[in-house]
């Protein structure tokens, strides 16, 4: 017997030994940074299942704009006040006229069932909590669903609840210049910019040819790119369509254009949009709602889950449910470009 002979093996050590083993990951997770920072800045909790955006019918002060005969009185409707009177005069009369067709936003349910045999839990969990792993796979899940409604709902998504003097249409790629012109419009204490990963690529090839350099910024352990001191949080959810899905896309429903990830871009042909937004009600901003007493808990934050029981075959049913929506409080609040890249 040679002297290798008398050794243990690898192959035969691997008998007393296991590998580590990792949970299951899953390709379509994406970071939804846009959801996060509204789940911190942006989220407001509704009762009765749906919210009324109330607004003025009043005017307001147009962008470098005065329709007024003098420039120290701002344009008013039943809004109206008098300066600069000598003492005595009589005063104007005000009243807030409101809105007498106020948008009402219902939440939308997302929602799935997760079975699953007593056994499993009982004898598969000693490297991972087999239930908990089912759970927070279906939680992305509906984490990536709702962030593809708020962008994309045909009622209440914010590519489609864009005021016509916002909504600014480009045949070319994203430039500099653009984001300034939407800065111009969403001027009031703007928060962030969103836009798809290739369209931030074509930003930056811009902003390379005109020899700028783009500023960056750190937030929650991430590094952004910005835009006259704003994020631009990339999403993949803000969709690449050629001329002739866009075409088509409006004869869709919002759920048969999920495509997550863009096989072959056309470059130079691929149509997509980018949003900048201000945040919050205080802001009078967009806001995120869901209902009242819907926390979740820390590992599934705004989502529900509900045991529904043992059938007959020792299989457990766990209802996991949240709600989607968001309302834009005021025009001002949100601007979109669409760009070809």
């Amino acid at each position: 017997m040679s002297r290798e002979q008398l050794l243990l093996s690898t192959e035969q050590a691997k008998v007393l030994d296991s590998p580590t083993i990792s949970r299951p990951y899953w390709g379509g997770r994406t970071p939804r940074w846009f959801c996060r920072y509204m789940m911190e800045h942006g989220c407001m909790s509704v009762e009765g299942g749906a919210f009324r955006v109330n607004r003025l019918s009043e005017g307001f002060l147009p962008i470098q704009k005065t329709v007024s005969t003098s420039v120290l009185d701002l344009p008013t409707g039943n809004l109206s006040v008098k300066h600069s009177h000598i003492e005595g005069s009589l005063l104007d009369i005000s009243y807030a006229q409101y809105d007498q067709n106020p948008k009402e936003i219902v939440l939308q349910p997302i929602q799935t069932v997760v079975k699953f045999h007593t056994r499993v839990q009982s004898l598969y969990a000693n490297k991972h909590n087999q239930l908990l792993t089912q759970l927070g796979l279906a939680a992305d899940v509906i984490y990536e669903n709702k962030e593809n409604l708020l962008f994309n709902h045909p009622e209440f998504g914010l590519l489609n609840n864009v005021s016509p003097s916002l909504h600014i249409k480009e045949d070319g790629p994203p430039t500099p210049n653009l984001l300034d012109d939407m800065l111009s419009r969403v001027w009031k204490m703007p928060d962030f910019f969103v836009m798809h990963m290739e369209a931030l690529q074509s930003f930056h090839a811009e902003a390379n040819k005109l020899g700028i350099k783009l500023e960056t910024k750190q937030i929650w352990g991430s590094t952004f790119t910005c835009w006259r001191g704003l994020p631009i949080f990339p999403t993949n959810k803000l969709y690449l369509l050629t001329e002739e899905e866009k075409k088509n896309s409006d004869k869709k429903s919002y759920s048969e254009k999920t495509k997550y990830e863009v096989d072959d871009r056309h470059r130079g042909e691929s149509h997509t949009s980018i949003l900048l937004c201000r945040a919050g009600e205080p802001k009078q901003g967009i806001v995120s709602l869901y209902p009242k007493g819907m926390e979740g808990s820390k590992m599934f934050p705004l989502i529900e889950v509900d045991f529904m029981g043992l059938d007959e075959r020792s299989v457990a049913s766990y209802l996991v449910s949240t709600y989607a929506a968001i309302a834009v409080l005021t025009p001002g609040a949100i601007c979109r470009a669409d760009v070809v890249i």
